[in-house]
């Protein structure tokens, strides 16, 4: 559980312990019952009553109110709600006991789930709550009165009580499991069947390194049980890869690019950590944009439909935005990470007998020791840095970036020809000649500093070369004022590795913001 008025930059952060652990639910799979959909129905069943136990002072609290003390240290009276779920699709559907291969928010018709006007209006949670209060009138009278408002037959679902909740309006957006293990994932395995893994393999070994891409040095074909973290790394060079490949019988690949940028644009949109309306607007235009030209798939017998739950619900997201935020507020990918934390090392630490009791002991202890922890580490930083008082203004949205870099050059006097043969700087000199003409006289076209630049005349032969120069990003909300590196620039001659193969000479490109003599790039500073 996680409360609304924290901000996301603690609770998406594992780290800070914005999340705290409720109870264990039971993982029994009940195979003493053998027919499978009594079984089904009973784990669902003991799945809404203990989270019926769990939640149960919320029926009161919600309406009543309750007295509590604040961080700074004031009593108030507060009226907590149940708010937001956040979970994968089996697990949305395990919630608002919505039948597999439907919208868990929208009626919208299982047949014609891919169609993107199907996207419509939250389910009318007054008809579903009278369905399941007709379990008095018995058993028939109940499943019938169930599947005619389109849920299974749940005794008692945990929030058919709970105040000012309506379910269906309350399923938040998955980043992680939706987009990144969903959508994404079906577009990657679509792209490999229309060019094959061999074309997409050997494109993707070809790939310049890059600091922010991870490059697959035997291709993505060949890989299983795909991460999230793959997937977003894939999903930043899938457009670039597939941009200028044919396709069967020579068709028209413009719909497919538009079909694949459309879904890219979205799922980076979708991730803004602000957004207004014009970028929501930008989010629906993409949407469109792949919807639009969808079609060369099924043309390419990629597809014989797209009935996908996951890219129906994509036509939703602005509207949960709206009401609850960015997604970067309630990812699954950081209550995942949480599985470790808070399941995994507190089963090890346990003799795996009666193993319950001693986890949520470790637990308890554990979370005790790190609040001390974090208290002394606060009277620490503020005896020996004192804060400033605090400005005005908040934060800036993106951190600052700052360049770091070694004081003195890594290799000195390196010559032209050793520029060019080893590092594979193989045009530095005529780019330093097309720099300087365009240096001296800034109002030049592109064909006249290429004009300019044959007569320039280089008055040296060698230079000093920096192998690395760091952008690092500090957190000001961090206790420790830790730096992140997001970018780095690397040049390097060729070299051998611990094998005795040869490692090719790199040179990476880095994009200058020069304007007015002034350049900000260089310098670090935001760009304006």
């Amino acid at each position: 559980m996680t409360i609304g008025n924290l901000p996301k930059h603690i609770r998406r952060k594992p780290s800070r312990h914005g999340q705290v652990l409720l109870a264990y639910l039971p993982v029994s799979k009940l195979d003493h019952i053998t027919n499978k959909s009594a079984r089904r129905r009973t784990l669902a069943n003991l799945f809404h009553a203990c989270m019926k136990y769990i939640l149960k002072p919320l029926e009161t609290a919600g309406l009543n109110g309750v007295d509590m003390t604040s961080g700074d240290g004031v009593v108030r009276q507060c009226y907590p709600i149940y708010a937001t779920f956040v979970g994968d699709y089996p697990e949305q559907l395990l919630v608002t006991t919505i039948k597999t291969g439907e919208c868990p928010t929208c009626p919208a018709n299982r047949d014609e789930i891919g169609d993107p006007n199907s996207v419509g209006s939250p389910r009318d949670l007054a008809k579903i709550l009278e369905a399941f209060e007709s379990i008095t009138q018995g058993p028939t009278a109940f499943t019938r009165a169930c599947r005619e408002v389109g849920v299974k037959p749940v005794q008692h679902p945990f929030w058919e009580n709970l105040p000012f909740l309506n379910i269906y309006q309350s399923i938040a957006p998955d980043i992680l499991h939706q987009l990144y293990q969903g959508v994404i994932k079906h577009l990657i395995s679509w792209l490999r069947l229309i060019y094959g893994d061999t074309e997409i393999d050997a494109r993707c070994r070809r790939l310049p390194p890059n600091h922010n891409v991870r490059i697959f040095m035997k291709g993505i074909s060949h890989l299983s049980r795909v991460t999230g973290t793959e997937h977003d790394q894939i999903s930043r060079f899938l457009l670039g890869i597939i941009i200028d490949l044919r396709l069967p019988n020579n068709m028209n690949p413009t719909r497919l690019i538009r079909a694949v940028r459309g879904m890219l644009d979205f799922l980076y949109l979708a991730k803004y950590p602000v957004h207004s309306d014009e970028t929501l607007d930008l989010l629906d235009e993409a949407l469109n944009c792949f919807h639009d030209n969808k079609d060369i798939f099924i043309d390419l017998d990629v597809r014989a439909n797209f009935n996908l739950p996951k890219l129906h619900f994509a036509g939703h997201y602005r509207r949960f935005i709206e009401l609850f935020g960015t997604t970067d507020n309630y990812n699954t990918e950081y209550t995942e990470r949480l599985h470790i934390d808070l399941a995994k090392d507190a089963y090890r630490s346990t003799n795996f007998k009666d193993e319950y009791s001693q986890m949520t002991l470790w637990l308890e202890r554990r979370e005790k020791i790190q609040r001390h922890d974090k208290f002394l580490r606060r009277q620490f930083a503020a005896h020996d840095n004192p804060q400033p008082p605090p400005s005005k203004l908040p934060p800036c949205l993106v951190y600052p970036r700052d360049l770091l870099m070694a004081k003195h050059p890594s290799a000195y006097s390196v010559s032209f020809d050793t520029l060019k043969n080893d590092y594979g700087a193989t045009f530095l000199e005529a780019a330093l000649a097309r720099f300087v003409a365009q240096y001296q006289n800034p109002n030049f076209t592109k064909a006249q500093v290429e004009a300019a630049s044959l007569n320039i005349h280089i008055p040296f032969r060698k230079l000093s070369v920096y192998h690395r120069i760091k952008f690092v990003s500090r957190d000001p909300y961090s206790l420790d004022n830790t730096q992140t590196v997001v970018d780095s620039i690397h040049a390097q001659p060729a070299r051998f590795d611990k094998y005795g193969k040869v490692i090719p000479g790199r040179f990476d490109t880095g994009l200058v913001n020069y304007k007015n003599g002034d350049v900000r790039g260089v310098k670090g500073k935001c760009p304006t």
